[in-house]
């Protein structure tokens, strides 16, 4: 039976960054992928300058779209048009994911893709984990001192751990149509509606990527509904002439808690619940406790820690923040009334000076310090 170090489940963002940090500060590391891959996944595939840091590396142009996104246009629930400057990196998850595997990979963690965890056993007595995967059908065992779960929202490693985390149901969805054609849209922008009859979860949104134009919302209850409704609007207000090519979603049955893992045992990005809506953004999150969980494990080895408990600690400002925000959240998505006052010309001014300033001090922190966007 082969043996690791690290076993890292999921090859997304966190679960990449986690085996590229772990391969690089010496740990034996598998990163295990369920899919063929490259894959795709259902995502924006927008983010900050800043995700650069935490990735470690700089992005090649040829893994980006060839539109770039650096304006951004918020429509409120009056319709009032709210016009800034944005710069984002803008890239589909199925070329960009692969690049973050082959990163991994140059780092030393051994990397296999149509590799689906199947359980995974602790043994106390060893201090090691015996990890079942499933290889195009074959199953296999593989031992761990450490078990890293980037698995998504669907996690098994989550599931396996805290069942009572998952509803029966799926408690909405998330859907992106995506249109070719002629559109009285600007490429070089992201639109950004603010109306709880589009999304009552956070914001609607269109932008391009490539060729293809993503108009896409998200909804607890009659996802569809909101998605056709937001589509027809789109249509008709910008004029699109040409065709949906096609349609994805994503849904999943995960309570929105936080949960980080026990023992030797760690969670990060999606399966850990670290999805901030308030922000619309995720993958800075899940890069950063990529990092962190390694961290954490270089901890537990050097001083004799737990290595969940050091990662909780090195993970406390991380979740206070997405909490702090949640309630944000709940208070602006209340009504159309607070969605408008909480995009009050004052407040964008407020905003705004933040992300400068923000912006200028990022440039000098180290990755684990930054200031994450929009603050």
């Amino acid at each position: 039976m082969e043996e690791y170090d690290v076993v890292v489940v999921g090859g997304g963002v966190a679960g990449s960054v986690a085996a590229r940090f772990a391969a690089k500060s010496g740990f034996k590391t598998l990163l295990a992928e369920k899919f063929k891959t490259p894959r795709n996944k259902p995502c924006s595939g927008i983010q900050f300058p800043y995700f650069e840091k935490l990735i470690g590396e700089k992005i090649p142009r040829e893994k980006l779209c060839g539109n770039e996104l650096f304006k951004v246009e918020m429509i409120t629930p009056t319709d009032k048009v709210l016009k800034g400057g944005m710069k984002m990196l803008n890239f589909w998850r199925s070329t960009f994911d692969s690049w973050l595997n082959s990163l991994a990979e140059d780092a030393g963690a051994d990397f296999r893709d149509n590799t689906s965890l199947t359980d995974f056993v602790e043994d106390k007595s060893e201090d090691k984990i015996t990890v079942k995967v499933s290889v195009e059908g074959e199953h296999r065992e593989v031992k761990a001192r450490y078990l890293i779960g980037a698995d998504g929202m669907l996690s098994r490693v989550r599931r396996k751990m805290r069942p009572q985390d998952f509803n029966r149901k799926a408690s909405g969805a998330t859907i992106n149509y995506y249109f070719v054609g002629k559109a009285n849209l600007d490429p070089n922008t992201l639109y950004m509606f603010y109306k709880r009859e589009f999304c009552p979860l956070m914001f609607a949104w269109v932008y391009l990527k490539d060729d293809k134009w993503v108009i896409g919302t998200g909804a607890n209850e009659n996802p569809l509904e909101y998605a056709d409704g937001f589509f027809n609007y789109v249509k008709e207000k910008y004029e699109l002439r040409g065709e949906i090519v096609k349609k994805e979603g994503f849904s999943s049955t995960m309570k929105s808690t936080v949960f980080l893992g026990e023992g030797q045992i760690l969670l990060v990005g999606d399966a850990a619940g670290l999805v901030d809506l308030y922000r619309g953004v995720g993958m800075d999150n899940a890069a950063l406790s990529g990092r962190l969980a390694v961290k954490a494990i270089t901890k537990a080895e050097e001083e004799g820690l737990e290595a969940a408990k050091a990662y909780e600690n090195l993970m406390k400002n991380v979740v206070k923040k997405i909490e702090a925000n949640a309630k944000k959240q709940s208070k602006r998505l209340s009504s159309n009334n607070e969605l408008e006052k909480s995009l009050s010309p004052l407040n964008m001014l407020k905003g705004g000076l933040r992300m400068l300033i923000a912006n200028q001090i990022n440039k000098m922190l180290p990755p684990e310090k930054l200031i994450f966007l929009p603050p």
